[in-house]
């Protein structure tokens, strides 16, 4: 491995936000970018998300950075190079029965920010989508555009698309420290030698923590064990179909390639302990598949004609308030972080990324404000809520 000595900016983690900040960084004209990756590209949780790329939030800053990121996956190639699988399908939103004021509102901040976006009733749904069941939704939000794409081809495609302009991917390359000096960073230590640099950014996943420890910082992120089925889409149900997010069966569902459906089961929300991370099992018990396959079949009742296919669990990396990390480590100049993202990295990492460079190059974001996201927040009493969350 040819190791650069030196670096303008080096950035810890090759899943999607990281190479996502590694283009728009080599975008804005940043050359000397490298990026450290411990295994291979997407090998975290990136290659295990689901991909769903929607607007729908209940606060408006990751609404923002959803609509924001948006046209990245709408018109990746020309925007970045390359495919990064987008499929648009449609995508619908049901809440509990407690939830739907707070849903009503939700869809006229959505509109106000511009996302294409409207509130649905059962005959609506039916004519969308009349193999759903909807006895149990009074109402949902419908958003025509959004979809999924593939995380892997996202995120090699920005990888790409950084090389292209001159920045070092280094796959292989577990990072060991990073050094600080008079309370500033001077390098990052991996097992192939040191890289001198006053710019880090820890992008590290489920191992930001143990990333972010090196200098110092002692951050409460909770791993939790998510697991998603392969169901493969009986001929009584069109592929592809719509892609839901269905609170009252605690499940979400999309189509996936070769005629299958995926199932994501929010339902099951086991910690993983950090001493397990690289050990833990992504094999599903039989149980987590059945329900996961019952509780599609209440939304989709055709699908008790479908089969289980596989199924794995991946980590989704969880802050107190559910929402990202995303700013300077406090007390640590040339340290920043962007992590924690609770599930909705990937659908928010083209513009996180362009925020992180910003951030980086030009002292502030300006594609959307990260601040309210800081790294200080929980220490000055101040997560991050919004008006209308669903609980």
């Amino acid at each position: 491995m040819d190791l650069p000595t030196t670096a303008d900016v080096v950035i810890i983690g090759g899943g999607v936000i990281g190479t996502s900040i590694a283009f728009h960084l080599t975008r804005m004209g940043c050359r000397h970018v490298v990026l450290c990756e411990r295994t291979r590209l997407a090998a975290g949780s990136t290659g295990m998300s689901s991909g769903l790329v929607r607007m729908h939030y209940d606060n408006p800053l990751e609404a923002e950075l959803a609509h924001k990121s948006y046209p990245t996956f709408a018109h990746f190639d020309e925007m970045v190079g390359g495919e990064c699988g987008f499929v648009r399908t449609g995508f619908l939103r049901t809440v509990r029965q407690h939830n739907l004021e707070r849903l009503k509102a939700n869809v006229e901040m959505l509109q106000r920010l511009g996302v294409k976006t409207w509130l649905v009733g059962p005959d609506d749904i039916r004519e969308l989508a009349p193999y759903l069941n909807v006895d149990d939704i009074p109402l949902a939000a419908y958003e025509p555009d959004s979809g999924y794409a593939d995380p892997y081809l996202t995120t090699t495609g920005f990888a790409r698309a950084a090389r292209r302009k001159g920045a070092h991917i280094l796959q292989g390359l577990e990072v060991t420290g990073i050094p600080v000096r008079a309370s500033r960073v001077v390098g990052v230590e991996t097992k192939a030698g040191t890289i001198a640099t006053g710019t880090v950014i820890i992008a590290a996943g489920p191992w930001g923590a143990r990333v972010a420890a090196s200098v110092g910082l002692h951050l409460e992120l909770k791993l939790v064990y998510h697991p998603v089925v392969m169901v493969e889409t009986p001929p009584q149900v069109p592929h592809p179909h719509l892609t839901v997010i269905d609170r009252l069966n605690t499940i979400y569902l999309r189509p996936e390639t070769g005629g299958l459906t995926l199932v994501g089961a929010s339902h099951d929300n086991r910690v993983v302990g950090p001493e397990d991370l690289d050990t833990y099992s992504q094999t599903l018990s039989p149980e987590t598949q059945f329900s996961a396959l019952e509780r599609l079949c209440n939304r989709i009742p055709a699908m008790e004609h479908g089969r289980l296919r596989k199924g794995h669990a991946g980590i989704i990396t969880k802050t107190a308030d559910e929402h990202a990390l995303l700013g300077p480590v406090p007390g640590v100049e040339g340290c920043y972080a962007a992590l924690g993202f609770s599930g909705h990295g990937f659908k928010e990492a083209p513009a996180v990324g362009q925020a992180m460079a910003e951030l980086v190059l030009n002292g502030r974001a300006q594609i959307v404000d990260i601040t309210p996201l800081r790294l200080t927040r929980f220490a000055e009493g101040r997560p991050y809520h919004a008006a209308n969350e669903y609980r």
